[in-house]
């Protein structure tokens, strides 16, 4: 398991948005911050890059384009445990780029492990939820062939048992049948395990069968699964 490398200023703490203490102006030495120890336990398992740890403002387009799918986003947010205790998926897509699907994605995960902290003990559940770009995971898939990988390896160990996969940039990447077959044993495995999986896409639901094997396309967006599709502008390096 991987556990905090070093101290962090209080000033310097990707938590302090979110903590109550450091708002205060309570929070002078986190050295002992049992949250900050376990989240950033978490945050390092899940496989999500360190840059995307923070929470960060989504806002809608100044039309109100995506107002009621961020309403719906925001409710899955606010009772993130329970959608993952009911075994829920969602299928997040819109064909323009840039306008929120995975930084949503990621939110989510963010809230989750802000509910689950408290009572995670990360040394016998290090993995709770892991963060798979699919294009990036068939290459390191067929790397690890010829030459075994660390990253497969760890994915290998938790990917049939955490409680949520981020899948992001599904269809981006036309796989190959050992890659797609792949990906369904695990797919098949976790939603017969009643596992929650988020799948982020620039293909609507429509289209998807275009991109992946008809059984992928069934098990995607017909198991318990709740079809979000966003249409506003690509926001990357636009401020709210």
């Amino acid at each position: 398991m991987t556990r905090c490398s070093k101290i962090l200023l209080s000033t310097d703490c990707f938590l302090k948005d979110q903590c109550a203490k450091y708002k205060r102006n309570n929070c002078v030495d986190n050295s002992f911050c049992l949250k900050l120890f376990k989240i950033e336990a978490l945050f390092s398992n899940s496989l999500l890059p360190k840059h995307k740890w923070n929470r960060f403002a989504l806002y809608i387009d100044k039309d109100n384009t995506d107002k009621k799918e961020f309403k719906e986003l925001r409710y899955i947010e606010k009772t993130i445990s329970d959608f993952i205790e009911s075994g829920k998926n969602l299928y997040l897509c819109s064909s323009t780029c840039g306008n929120g699907k995975t930084s949503w994605a990621i939110r989510l995960i963010q809230s989750y492990f802000n509910n689950i902290w408290p009572s995670v003990d990360v040394d016998k559940e290090p993995c709770k939820a892991l963060f798979i770009n699919l294009p990036n995971f068939f290459i390191q898939l067929k790397n690890n062939i010829s030459k075994q990988n660390d990253y497969i390896d760890f994915i290998k160990r938790y990917v049939l048992e955490c409680d949520l996969i981020v899948w992001d940039d599904v269809g981006t990447k036309a796989g190959t049948e050992f890659e797609m077959e792949n990906f369904l044993s695990i797919l098949d495995y976790r939603l017969c395990c009643g596992k929650s999986n988020i799948y982020t896409s620039n293909i609507l639901p429509q289209n998807l069968s275009q991109y992946l094997d008809v059984r992928l396309c069934s098990r995607i967006l017909n198991q318990n699964c709740d079809i979000i599709c966003l249409n506003g502008q690509d926001k990357r390096g636009v401020r709210a």
